[in-house]
């Protein structure tokens, strides 16, 4: 699978050329963000799998599903953007606030600022001409059809990203046979997991590079189009592959 997603990875960057849009639009500039962060991650990750390296992957694809399903969402409904709009303002404010307030050595720009308040209060505003409040993170699964990834898949990215006992223990522990645990450092993930974190940047690449060309109708949509069939009949061999061990 990872010679695939390989594969997968190297024609969308080919065809990224072919992409054509509007830079002085705020949406178009998002989607695209969207999208090279999604392709940067995944290069990235495909580095550390080629060195065997795997205990980052599964926090680097945490953010990478993320940006696809803010993808998703943007491409179905430009009014979508206001979601990110709102969150970046609400985010902005909560941290300008305790700047603001003083006590921080880390905000100290803000204390020292003389026009952070008003800068502050700027950001309230537009956050309330936007006339909407920032979505949760399940929200925006929801919307994207991603409810049930967001309960399961998500739920265990989540878990590594924050170093809950659950992902620490299967990190590092192994057991024996008397249930004496042993610390281990570097540990190869099994295959079933592996195939997974492997599955989900490949989704993510290959679905996303769809919706981009379709979204801006480029000259390269057959191509895509043929890229993602391909994908299509990989996973199908390779389900019924993993069902015949």
């Amino acid at each position: 699978m990872l010679d695939f997603l390989e594969y997968i990875y190297g024609q969308s960057y080919k065809h990224l050329k072919a992409i054509v849009f509007n830079q002085g639009s705020p949406l178009h500039r998002t989607i695209m963000s969207l999208y090279v962060s999604i392709m940067e991650q995944t290069y990235n990750a495909l580095v550390l799998l080629r060195a065997d390296q795997h205990a980052t992957l599964d926090i680097i694809f945490r953010s990478t599903l993320e940006a696809y399903v803010d993808l998703i969402n943007l491409c179905n409904d430009p009014e979508y953007l206001k979601q990110m709009q709102a969150s970046f303002h609400d985010q902005w404010i909560k941290l300008a606030q305790h700047g603001v307030r003083g006590g921080n050595p880390f905000l100290i720009k803000f204390e020292n600022s003389a026009d952070a308040a008003q800068r502050l209060a700027e950001h309230q505003a537009d956050l309330a001409a936007l006339g909407v409040k920032p979505m949760s993170i399940y929200e925006k699964f929801r919307l994207a059809g991603f409810e049930q990834i967001y309960q399961s898949i998500y739920n265990s990215l989540c878990n590594e990203s924050h170093n809950n006992i659950r992902a620490l223990t299967l990190r590092h522990f192994r057991f024996d046979a008397d249930e004496n645990p042993q610390l281990v450092m570097f540990a190869e993930p099994s295959v079933d997991s592996l195939n997974g974190t492997l599955s989900g940047y490949l989704s993510a690449v290959s679905d996303t590079t769809h919706i981009v060309h379709t979204y801006f109708k480029t000259k390269a949509l057959r191509e895509i189009g043929n890229l993602r069939a391909e994908h299509s009949s990989f996973v199908e061999e390779f389900e019924a592959k993993m069902q015949a061990d």
